[in-house]
Order: C-alpha cells, then structure tokens, then sequence
C-alpha cells in the first residue's frame, strides 16, 4: 500500500516503496507515529530486524532478496535466495516458489512461451490434445522445452498455482544439472481447453 486513510478519508499514513519492497518514506499525518507493516504480497514489516516476515523465511528489502535458503530447494527455483524476476509480474507471498498471472489466458500463454525459450514456431512440437475439443495443450521444444495448459490440480496447491487455471512452462536443460527452470503462470477469466488428468488419454 501507499497510502492508508482513515474512516472519514483523513490521510493518516503515506510512503514510498521501491520496486523490491523497500520503504524509502514513511510520512505520519495523524499526530502520532502510523504503524503500517504491509509490504510486497504476503510480506509484513519487522521492526526489530527491518526485514520482512514471509512465512516461510525473511526478506531483505534493500537487495531484494531472501536471507536464507529456499525450503523447497530448487522446486523453487535455481536461485535459492531469489524473491521474483519481476516484482510487477512475479509474486512469491509465502517466500517457497514465484508465481506469475496474468489478466487472461492469452497474455499467460504468450508469457509462458518466451519462459520456455520456445519462441520460434519452427522448433516447437505438438504433443498433447484434450480429448474434449481438440484443441492442443501440450508443446515440446528442444532440449526438454515444454509448455502445457492445465486446469486447478487436485492438491489445490496455492504455492504452485495449482488453484487456478494455469499455463506451466520449463526451459530447456536438465534440473538437476542447473539448466532447466520451470513455473505456472496463473490467469483470470474462463478455463482454456487443458491437459486430461488421466494420463495416456490425451497423447497426439
């Protein structure tokens, strides 16, 4: 937030926050010092430590990083100190792994093909169909490249994105070798046409 009002819609507190967080002013007009903790999504302020408290781990808002390592190891991402690429697009609000959304499920199927790398029509394959419509859900690009359309997943999972209709993506390389990165793009508006969930049954 950068202003907060109060219930006549008297200005009791004003701030500056910078692209990763960081509270550069901190105005009072109610006479008495405001607490106002809430930073980035999912953040609250500490201040004790001036770092912000994640749930999971604490924030570093003046180098845009997390203090510690990721508890979900490289589920999370290859850099395990790294809140988001991008604060205006990325969030991360229980400090385990970013997520990205999207207005709607075009402006996230366009995102989740430059994160793959899979940008030239050329290189890409199709490799999954829904059995429903038709239409393609699944592309393969080179090197385990890949991008997919899924509905909410049974775990509901709000750390991965599993909540809501998705558009997954990685990258190419292999994990466990430091290459690939991997990531759900959430979007607002109706379900696109998506993975089965019984496998096999979807296959081109």
């Amino acid at each position: 937030p950068q202003e907060v009002t109060a219930a006549d819609g008297t200005l009791v507190w004003a701030g500056y926050i910078r692209g990763f967080g960081e509270n550069a002013a901190d105005i009072s007009n109610s006479g008495a010092y405001f607490h106002q903790p809430l930073r980035l999504p999912g953040q609250y302020f500490d201040d004790e430590t001036g770092l912000h408290y994640n749930l999971f781990r604490y924030y570093a808002p003046e180098c845009g990083r997390f203090v510690s390592q990721d508890p979900i190891g490289l589920a999370g991402g290859l850099n395990l100190y790294q809140y988001a690429p991008n604060p205006i697009r990325w969030i991360d609000p229980l400090g385990l792994a970013i997520l990205e959304h999207q207005s709607n499920f075009d402006a996230a199927r366009r995102t989740g093909f430059e994160n793959a790398g899979m940008t030239n029509p050329e290189d890409v394959t199709f490799s999954k169909v829904d059995p429903k419509t038709g239409t393609v859900v699944e592309f393969k690009g080179p090197n385990g490249a890949k991008v997919a359309y899924d509905a909410p997943h049974a775990d509901m999972d709000v750390t991965a994105g599993h909540d809501k209709p998705h558009v997954g993506w990685q990258s190419a390389g292999k994990r466990g070798s430091g290459g690939a990165n991997r990531g759900n793009i959430t979007y607002d508006g109706p379900q696109h046409p998506h993975r089965s969930d019984s496998k096999g049954d979807d296959k081109c």
